[in-house]
């Protein structure tokens, strides 16, 4: 068969259709059934002209917009995006729509006698945003920093080795046996219904900077635009 490395570390003497004849040569050999498929030069073409993908990462300290302008939300990768780290892109963003729903639903309730009822949706739409974000911007922020770790920042030496071990009994055993470890992170954002704040919190030795109480995110929230 067609040695891989051959095309991850080319002969810098092979020309451009070299490579190309190459690369179709292990796409055949891996997928047989794509031979003699219209289009395969074109399709070579653009997957050696692909350039490298990057994954970014956001982290909003608000998703809701000042009173000012028109109500508008934050929702999933436009207000935490963790760039795949974590995989909890899709569920963290379902999350995100059934608390807004849960919001719009408790403060939204316009009446049709209002005489000022423009200005009533306008309020309480603001309202249910306010209440969306004060809700989801810890949890966008705890998920970002389970994704990420210290982003950086260091560990004292011995709560760093307290925190490997503790990563090695809990990939080892994750609670399985006589109740010694706990699952896996990425096991227990996939298989858990506790939210992301809770597991940031159980998880504090892991990380150097101390995750803001409850209290102390509705300050920081209230702070953003003087409510």
């Amino acid at each position: 068969g067609v040695n891989f490395n051959s095309l991850l570390f080319p002969d810098p003497n092979l020309s451009d259709g070299d490579i190309r004849s190459l690369t179709k040569e292990i796409i055949f050999e891996q997928f047989p059934l794509l031979e003699g498929t219209p289009g395969m030069d074109d399709a070579v073409h653009q997957l050696l002209n692909q350039r490298t993908s990057v994954a970014d990462s956001v982290k909003c300290n608000t998703y809701n917009s000042p009173k000012t302008v028109t109500p508008t939300a934050l929702c999933g990768d436009a207000a935490h995006a963790t760039g795949g780290v974590s995989g909890q892109g899709c569920n963290s963003a379902l999350i995100d729509a059934a608390v807004l729903v849960d919001c719009l639903n408790e403060n939204y309730h316009p009446t049709k006698n209002d005489d000022n009822i423009v200005a009533t949706k306008k309020a309480m739409l603001h309202q249910s945003l306010q209440s969306y974000s004060n809700k989801q911007v810890p949890e966008g922020l705890a998920l970002y920093d389970l994704s990420f770790g210290n982003d950086g920042k260091t560990l004292p030496i011995f709560r760093n080795i307290k925190a490997m071990l503790s990563n090695v009994i809990d990939t080892i055993f994750g609670g399985r046996w006589f109740g010694i470890g706990k699952k896996p992170l990425q096991t227990l954002l996939a298989s858990s219904l506790d939210s992301f704040t809770y597991i940031r919190r159980d998880r504090q030795k892991f990380f150097v900077d101390e995750f803001p109480s409850d209290e102390e995110f509705v300050k920081q929230l209230e702070s953003v635009y003087d409510v």
